[in-house]
């Protein structure tokens, strides 16, 4: 088996590159001088890199290939501001050369510690209805505990990597948790938790994460809310099916507010979500995962960000740049004078 020492983060310009990458895309396009190149995206588990081959490309095309993992001969350098490995040599690597979990994101935290603390929440409900539904999906199912422990929360925007779904799950349920005990009886403690727990349970089915994460067929038919609504509707009939397990049958409202928390949780009809939040529960889970994701995603642009000094690059999709605290200047991959200020 090769050993990995070379990884992404640790890139410079002009360094020579020698080492295996995870392949998450490639494509063949055709220049000005209407010569074909090679744009590709590698990956392992410190982050990615853009890469292109520029010479011998029909060589190439049969073996730079989507999930697969190569060795490449390269160099570092500067374009635009971003890194870029231009490659000179390409090697698909056999199952037996790698050790997979170099190649793949993953969190900082540990997905069993994490998982207890989800059951934590769900042993604190207090409405029967809704704790034998967090129950039965959380505790019981051991298809969906053992995927959320590996799922990652999105593709590419926020928690991006191995145990980042359950990672965000914590996160949230940990504020609601909070916001409930702040506003007291106004709001729903039960059923602010199931919003936390249940609003992106569909992506364990919506996205493929065995390499690189990508979408399902159903993810892309279906989608994760109608999933979350699928999966709650099933686990309320399973209970109902149960003798003794309910004080009796699932009350129609409760089991509406639940749907209508995983419904509403992207909070607009522009950004995917069917119905906007009517409820006060909805608003909050709506208002909670927006912020989780955006402290997740922008925390890691600036941790990531190579410029020297006290501002990031240009974020793009936030059309803005982040002032870079004394955390993230003692953690930058860039070393040396440039960094003090």
């Amino acid at each position: 088996m090769l050993k990995k020492t070379q990884f992404i983060k640790d890139l410079k310009e002009k360094d020579f590159v020698e080492s295996p990458f995870l392949i998450k895309f490639c494509s063949t396009s055709i220049g000005k001088n209407g010569k074909p190149f090679m744009n590709l995206i590698l990956m392992d588990k410190s982050g990615e890199v853009e890469a292109r081959i520029w010479d011998d490309v029909p060589n190439y095309v049969g073996l730079a290939v989507k999930d697969s993992i190569v060795w490449v001969d390269g160099r570092c350098q500067s374009y635009q501001g971003r890194r870029q490995i231009v490659i000179s040599r390409l090697q698909i690597l056999r199952e037996e050369e790698f050790d997979l979990k170099d190649y793949l994101a993953a969190g900082t935290l540990d997905a069993d510690a994490l998982y207890l603390q989800l059951v934590e929440f769900v042993k604190g409900m207090t409405d029967p209805y809704y704790k034998a539904l967090a129950e039965a999906v959380l505790c019981e199912d051991s298809e969906i505990v053992g995927k959320l422990k590996r799922a990652p929360a999105a593709k590419s925007v926020h928690h991006a990597y191995t145990t980042g779904l359950l990672e965000h799950m914590v996160s949230i349920s940990g504020i609601l948790n909070l916001l409930a005990n702040h506003y007291g009886k106004i709001l729903d403690r039960d059923l602010l938790l199931l919003g936390g727990f249940f609003h992106d349970i569909g992506k364990i089915w919506e996205l493929s994460y065995d390499r690189v994460t990508d979408y399902t067929t159903e993810g892309k038919l279906v989608g994760h809310l109608v999933m979350g609504v699928e999966l709650v509707d099933r686990k309320i009939r399973e209970l109902e099916a149960q003798t003794g397990r309910l004080p009796g049958p699932f009350p129609v409202e409760k089991k509406l507010l639940v749907k209508h928390l995983v419904l509403a949780h992207h909070g607009s009809l522009e950004f995917g979500s069917p119905k906007e939040p009517h409820c006060l529960e909805a608003l909050i889970v709506h208002k909670v995962d927006d912020l989780d994701s955006k402290v997740n995603s922008i925390s890691k642009f600036i941790e990531a960000d190579l410029n020297p000094g006290r501002w990031t690059a240009l974020h793009r999709n936030m059309e803005r740049f982040f002032y870079k605290p004394d955390w993230a200047l003692r953690d930058s991959p860039i070393n040396g004078s440039e960094n003090k200020v």
